[in-house]
This record gives structure tokens, sequence and C-alpha cells, in this order.
């Protein structure tokens, strides 16, 4: 196992003795897509590190509004909030397909951050930048219109997209419902925008796939 956790971010470094150790110190687990790994409010302190597939971390409103915070790809960690400070989950984590991961207590991980300080040290990295995210998104929603948090969130994608031509292919294509839920608007107004976009020739929706065809018209689309 400790060959899997070579490719999980925190660990790319470390010694093949140290990565044994920590290997033992995990399980091995599967979920099959659409699975809940994690539930808001849970009182579980475990961490999960991302073996393979695609995890989501989301929350709903009381009147049933999903919010989405991030996707965690193969490399990532999940989970390390309520390892670090003990308290309930603050999401509920879903695979968004098949998954491996694997799972370590909160006691494990707390004396392997104390004992790997490189470790602790690309730990706070990654936490710096969920920060960094959500402050972000916490500005666009409070000082932003959706046109402008639509062409931003497109943007954000983009980076994880492949590069053809002038542009950006993001497969598989958002649904105008996640993108809602990741800016804080509701599905009809980004429908308008996605519509906007296409009539100005700026994006190309197609049933797989997000063809944004000139990535620089997109980045000053509101200058």
């Amino acid at each position: 196992m400790s060959d899997d956790l070579r490719a999980i971010s925190l660990f790319k470094d470390l010694p093949d003795a140290k990565l044994a150790a920590i290997a033992a110190a995990c399980s091995i687990r599967t979920f099959e897509k659409q699975a809940q790994i994690l539930g808001e409010q849970e009182q579980t302190t475990d961490v999960f590190f991302i073996l393979s597939g695609t995890v989501r971390s989301t929350s709903y409103t009381e009147a049933g509004r999903e919010v989405i915070f991030n996707d965690t790809p193969a490399g990532g960690i999940t989970g390390e909030f309520s390892a670090i400070d003990g308290l309930p989950r603050s999401s509920t984590v879903v695979a968004l397909s098949d998954c491996r991961v694997a799972r370590m207590t909160r006691e494990k991980f707390l004396e392997m951050l104390a004992s790997e300080g490189a470790v602790a040290v690309r730990l706070l990295q990654l936490l710096v930048g969920k920060i960094r995210t959500m402050s972000e998104r916490v500005f666009e929603v409070s000082a932003l219109a959706v046109r402008e948090r639509v062409r931003r969130e497109l943007l954000r994608l983009a980076k994880d997209g492949t590069e053809f031509r002038n542009g950006i292919v993001i497969r598989p294509a958002p649904t105008h419902y996640e993108i809602a839920a990741r800016i804080g608007s509701h599905r009809e107004a980004v429908t308008r925008e996605f519509n906007r976009l296409e009539s100005e020739g700026i994006i190309e929706v197609r049933r797989r796939q997000l063809r944004i065809i000139d990535i620089k018209k997109l980045g000053h689309a509101e200058e």
C-alpha cells in the first residue's frame, strides 16, 4: 500500500521506510459512485487519503439547496478538519466516482504530524490554499453579480481542463445545477449566462464536454 500512498501530495517526498510506517497505520476502503463517505455533523474524526477517484464536499441549507465546497481528486485528502480539531464534520463527502481511500485515525494522524515536520508543513500549505479559495468565494457571493461569478468559476474549472487551439476543454461538462451550487446562485440564472456566453462565441456546450473557445476572451469578458 505504500506505493499507493506515494501519489498523495502530503507524502510525495518521504523515504520508503517512513511511507511504509504511514501505510501500516492506515486501512483501505472502497466506495462506489454516489456513496456517502462522511456525513455533515458526524462525530467521527478519521482522515481519508484519496488513492483513486474523486470525492465532493457539500452541504445543504434548511430549504434543501445544495452548496458545493470543492471536489478532491486522487492524491488529495479529506476529513482533515475534524482530525485536527476533534469537532463534528463540517460537510458531507460523497464519491463522484468509484473511489479507493486510505483511512487513518485522528490519533495516528496527529502522531504523524508531530513526527514528520515536512508532512505538517505541506498540510499547512494545503489548508491555507483552501482558506484562500473560500475567501475568494465569500467575496464573490457578497460583492459580485452572477455574470461575473459564472465567469470566474469557468476560469477556475479551466485550470484542470485540456488545451485545444485557443481554448480549453472541460470534461465532463459541469451541469448548470453544479455551477449554481458552487457560486451561490440558482440554475436558471446560470443557464441565462451560459446562453449569453454561447451567443458571444466564448463557450460551446456539448453533451459530455464544455469548450471554452477563447480563454483570453473569457478572461477579459468583464473588462
